[in-house]
């Protein structure tokens, strides 16, 4: 191993395991030594299986198929959300749906929902609902949004699910086990790693450790849709791709686009109504002071 690779490892923390009296005795074989009271991974253990890992990681994206990436822990979060949206998979950063792989039909129809309330405001068709109505269509795509955010793309199941500590995401591995669906997972000292199909044994409590990691992997992972894929770089990339996905589908969007255009000319037109309204309103008023002042007047030079 090359120094350099050793030093990085070390400035990042992935040697340090958790404490001695918690452990996992099936983690023997990637434990060094340990030095006061806590465990030291093994770093060429933890690069080896890393390359492993990496390999793996490429010839699964490489045929076009997916990785759906589990980090609810905190120190993962932000790591893991990153990899995915640049490498355009799919992730689960904020709590694990009960059933997600299990249960996929009932989700696939969860997601349906969410994405039919997505279109109905884009079309801006909250416009036709009461305030009290509207407050409630927000409320559940806020809930929708929080659950299914990333995994609206989802189709069909992951070919593969990559970990962050599995003691946080026990049930993930369990609904993968059970459909027989291939996981990975970064696993600390503390956990068995004959219950995944391949682990990273690392230092999983550090956000160090975990971006360290999150960067490495990255390289290996193939990228059907390079870079982020945010309403920005899908506009873009429908302008630098026009010609080669035909005329229809074009069509059907700037359609789409001119439906939108016209509902916020409409709204602007009422408002200009209403301006007027308020104006004629205004107008009537100034005349009956007039009027009102000129019938005081004549009093005025009656009493005189």
């Amino acid at each position: 191993m090359e120094k350099e690779v050793l030093k990085s490892m070390f400035d990042n923390l992935l040697h340090i395991g958790n404490k001695t009296n918690f452990w996992n005795p099936k983690m023997k074989r990637y434990i060094y030594w340990d030095s006061n009271w806590v465990h030291i991974f093994n770093l060429v253990k933890t690069v080896e299986k890393i390359e492993e890992v990496k390999e793996r990681l490429s010839e699964i994206t490489k045929s076009g198929k997916k990785i759906l990436f589990v980090t609810t822990k905190i120190q993962g979060k932000d790591a893991f959300q990153k990899l995915a949206t640049e490498t355009n998979n799919f992730y689960v950063s904020e709590k694990w749906i009960p059933g997600l792989l299990t249960n996929f039909k009932t989700i696939k129809a969860r997601i349906a929902t969410y994405l039919k309330i997505l279109k109905e405001q884009e079309m801006w068709e909250f416009e036709t609902l009461t305030k009290k109505e509207q407050a409630a269509r927000l409320l559940e795509l806020g809930k929708l949004d929080k659950a299914y955010g990333w995994l609206k793309e989802m189709k069909r199941l992951p070919d593969l699910i990559f970990i962050v500590d599995w003691v946080y995401e026990w049930q993930a591995v369990k609904e993968a086990n059970t459909l027989g669906i291939e996981s990975i997972a970064i696993l600390n000292t503390n956990w068995d790693d004959l219950i995944v199909t391949n682990c990273i044994p690392a230092n999983t409590n550090s956000p160090k450790s975990i971006w360290y990691i999150a960067d490495e992997i990255k390289s290996s992972i193939f990228m059907t849709t390079p870079g982020s894929i945010s309403k920005g770089n899908v506009i873009k990339k429908i302008e630098d791709n026009k010609s080669s996905f035909g005329s229809k589908t074009f069509t059907k969007i700037e359609k789409k686009e001119e439906i939108k255009t016209e509902k916020i000319q409409e709204v602007e037109i009422k408002e200009e109504v209403k301006i007027k309204k308020t104006q004629e309103v205004e107008t009537k008023e100034e005349v009956k002071t007039e009027k009102t002042q000129k019938v005081e007047a004549k009093e005025e030079v009656k009493t005189a």
